[in-house]
């Protein structure tokens, strides 16, 4: 798909997803988990008939990590184009990265900075609590009721991906919004 999307100079890849579960999505993925993990370009994937699509209220989810500045960056560009409003959320897990309030802000301060040359945006950052990051992802866009769900992957193959798994492909395979992927 990447091959296709390249020979055709794509600014983006549209794809529609049934998901996988169990046996399968443990050892063999689905189509639209390779391509996401492939794909140089954003991946939107659709999963169920929809009518009227539209993106007014877009859940952006980040760990506002430096490594993702650039995708971010990338990603703001498509999405100020496509969602009338972009919600910025973070997820903070008890059980792995846990991070106390200040430390997420000053990683978000420091994020902003280098991502948008300010630190504007500060008070509109959502900071969300929950057991993992896709139940976070998907209680806040009930909540604000997202129409789209946008994330960063890192694209890993291999043993890396196999022993760290991917949030991003979590995420396409169980959402019900329609979601939008960013490589790294």
């Amino acid at each position: 798909m990447n091959t296709v999307a390249e020979k055709n100079n794509a600014d983006m890849i549209v794809m529609g997803s049934h998901g996988s579960s169990g046996f399968k999505e443990v050892f063999v993925g689905s189509n639209t988990e390779k391509v996401v993990r492939s794909s140089n370009v954003p991946v939107l994937v659709v999963k169920n008939e929809q009518e009227n699509l539209n993106f007014d209220d877009v859940v952006f989810a980040l760990d506002f990590s430096e490594d993702s500045v650039e995708a971010y960056k990338k990603a703001m560009k498509v999405l100020d184009v496509l969602a009338k409003k972009v919600h910025l959320v973070h997820i903070n897990t008890p059980f792995t990265d846990f991070m106390s309030s200040n430390e997420i802000e000053k990683k978000v301060v420091n994020f902003l900075e280098k991502a948008e040359g300010n630190i504007s945006k500060l008070n509109t950052i959502n900071y969300v609590a929950d057991y993992t990051i896709e139940k976070g992802i998907f209680n806040f866009s009930t909540i604000v009721g997202g129409d789209l769900i946008a994330v960063i992957t890192h694209g890993r193959k291999g043993f890396a991906h196999y022993f760290t798994g991917s949030v991003s492909e979590e995420i396409t395979n169980h959402a019900i919004l329609p979601v939008i992927t960013f490589k790294m």
